[in-house]
């Protein structure tokens, strides 16, 4: 069998930049858009936490179902490329009406228009990233097919990376109208590639057996492998989630910063992970995936407990103590940039074996739809924690609170990736 096409590669890889971008600029900056300070909200911050996390809990909700839709699809453009190719204009003009709410309007107005708005956002984004992932088996039928897929994507996930960390100065100077621009433009110009180009294998309609939605959704919540990394990896999002969305508080609520020193404190972050993506393929040869993400938990969740001390710490000023901490976090997002999506793989091929059936998307969907239920409760644990004690103003001490609730969450995620059943498959395949 011929090798994947350089132009394969980099059309698949370019979708790293809307598979993160969009996400983590949402994540991040939605509250500073709608609860900045209590002078300057347009929502308070339990009713917008109570949006967001409605939103993300039914967005995560029908992810199941869109991967199911998306492996029973059978088109002459296959079973995922239409989902991109129909989804991806809606999904970036709701990102951008999302950041642009009736500020005038009265306020049970303003409140409709943020949950309608991020609601339908947050039903494109799994409408069309799930099947883009997917896409990894339609278009790599080879393992080494899909590791060279997953690395080219995984240097675009690190592209859009570095754009994230820029969103700071690019909405301190031209404010919200050009950031979310430039974001929408470029999830759209990052998928369009493979929307046009992308050509899936030709799978006659009763070349598989056919499984219920609830049947495969019933093999894939029975997998005890399974089970434990979705659930290690969502405490580990719940707990990355608490940094990412305190990080504009701390610069510039704590700290009495410009927005910019967001992206200030980012840059070294991503390229520490950039510097670090190299070595985690190396690591994991030497000592296995389990032991490697194992590893990343720990120190994310070591991290965040240190992010608490902030301020505290008889050397160096508070805001070298957020630079080294934001610094040491880079050590553990190189090993989420690289390891969930290629332990998933083992997974499924595990259930293949047991089912006899290949159902990717709704594996990839599942997993998607636990893991935004916990960045949607993490929503709604930094409205509480953050604001504590002041309404609608975030406090020091509710910074602080958040960083423990963190440090917490990912420890409970180590603990629990441990009972995981296939620690030794790497050391089986060699």
């Amino acid at each position: 069998m011929a090798g994947l096409s350089l132009k394969t590669k980099i059309s698949f890889g370019m979708g790293g930049i809307a598979l993160t971008l969009p996400d983590m600029v949402f994540t991040q900056w939605i509250f500073m858009r709608y609860v900045p300070n209590e002078k300057d909200a347009l929502l308070s911050a339990s009713l917008f936490g109570i949006i967001f996390l409605t939103a993300r809990i039914i967005g995560a909700v029908a992810e199941p179902l869109i991967g199911h839709w998306s492996d029973s699809c059978r088109t002459r453009w296959g079973r995922r490329l239409p989902f991109i190719r129909f989804g991806l204009l809606p999904l970036v003009i709701f990102f951008f009406l999302m950041w642009h709410p009736p500020i005038t309007a009265p306020i049970w107005l303003r409140a409709i228009y943020a949950y309608f708005i991020i609601q339908i956002y947050l039903l494109f984004y799994p409408g069309v990233l799930t099947p883009y992932l997917s896409l990894l088996t339609e278009l790599g039928e080879e393992s080494m097919d899909r590791v060279r897929l997953m690395t080219a994507q995984g240097v675009f996930v690190m592209l859009g990376s570095v754009v994230f960390a820029l969103v700071g100065v690019v909405k301190e100077n031209y404010g919200w109208t050009m950031m979310s621009l430039l974001v929408a433009f470029l999830t759209f110009t990052s998928l369009l590639p493979i929307a046009i180009t992308g050509k899936e294998r030709n799978i006659p309609k009763d070349d598989e057996r056919k499984v219920s939605f609830f049947q495969s959704a019933i093999w894939v919540l029975r997998s005890r492998s399974f089970l434990h990394l979705v659930f290690g990896t969502s405490f580990y999002f719940l707990a990355f989630t608490s940094i990412v969305m305190s990080l504009p508080f701390w610069v510039k609520e704590y700290l009495g910063k410009g927005e910019a020193y967001v992206t200030y404190l980012m840059i070294p972050l991503l390229l520490i992970t950039m510097c670090l993506f190299v070595f985690v393929g190396p690591a994991v040869e030497r000592f296995g995936k389990y032991r490697v993400f194992s590893l990343t938990l720990l120190l994310a969740s070591l991290g965040l407990f240190m992010l608490s001390g902030v301020g505290l710490f008889p050397i160096g000023s508070a805001f070298s103590h957020l630079l080294f901490i934001v610094m040491w976090m880079g050590i553990p997002v190189a090993g989420l940039a690289v390891l969930p999506f290629a332990i998933l793989t083992d997974v499924i091929d595990e259930d293949e074996k047991k089912t006899g059936t290949r159902r990717d998307a709704i594996f990839f969907a599942i997993q998607g739809t636990i893991q935004k239920i916990f960045i949607g409760v993490s929503g709604g644990i930094f409205s509480v924690l953050a604001y504590w004690g002041s309404g609608s103003n975030v406090t020091e001490q509710g910074l602080r609170l958040v960083a423990i609730a963190g440090g917490l969450s990912a420890f409970i995620g180590f603990l629990i990736f441990l009972g995981y059943p296939l620690k030794n498959i790497d050391v089986k395949q060699k």
